[in-house]
């Protein structure tokens, strides 16, 4: 008799989250209007969400809602650390960062180019010539003679066509009763 009282109290305990010993409840939070979405996609989650329930969907609402603020706080907090460390800086090295900047966007503007220009040299698809990988023209040809190697195996048919199907060797007759006499030949 003990144990069947003993497992109701753990159902409860499961069903409502309180605990063993008759404690109450925990309250819900009341719902907080939602602010306006800029982004409609910001807020929704997977394909699994509508198996969540109502007060599954409004915690996992709420917790999006304050994930996004807390973004939106660091977001603003390393503007104001930029902000301060800028301060001090002279115009020279202000000028010096966005040479490097620049420098580096360049560096890598180059690469792709040249990936580009290999790609169209030995005709690879545009789509592989993102893949291709090297420093220098040389091994970024390399790369892409053994990349075209693989392409092709791939394009490649295992099966050889088959001579009965399709258009024969024979002269199609030019009339019925010569398709019949052929026929029965």
């Amino acid at each position: 008799m003990h144990r069947k009282w003993w497992n109701l109290i753990r159902i409860r305990t499961i069903e409502t989250g309180a605990e063993p010993g008759g404690g109450e409840p925990p309250q819900p939070e009341p719902p907080q209007p939602e602010p306006p979405q800029s982004d409609p996609q910001a807020n929704t989650g997977g394909e699994g969400d509508e198996k969540l329930g109502e007060h599954g969907m409004t915690a996992l609402k709420n917790e999006r809602r304050a994930n996004k603020s807390l973004r939106e706080q660091l977001a603003a907090a390393n503007a104001r650390i930029k902000e301060f460390e800028d301060r001090d800086k002279t115009d020279a090295e202000k000028a010096s960062e966005r040479i490097a900047s620049l420098e580096k966007s360049n560096t890598g503007n180059a690469a792709k180019a040249l990936r580009y220009e290999v790609a169209v040299d030995k005709q690879l698809p545009k789509v592989l010539a993102e893949r291709l990988q090297g420093s220098t023209r040389e091994e970024l040809e390399a790369d892409a003679d053994s990349l075209l190697k693989l392409v092709s195996v791939q394009n490649k048919p295992n099966v050889k066509p088959d001579p009965s199907q399709g258009k024969g060797g024979d002269p199609k007759p030019h009339s019925l009763s010569e398709a019949i006499s052929a026929y029965y030949k």
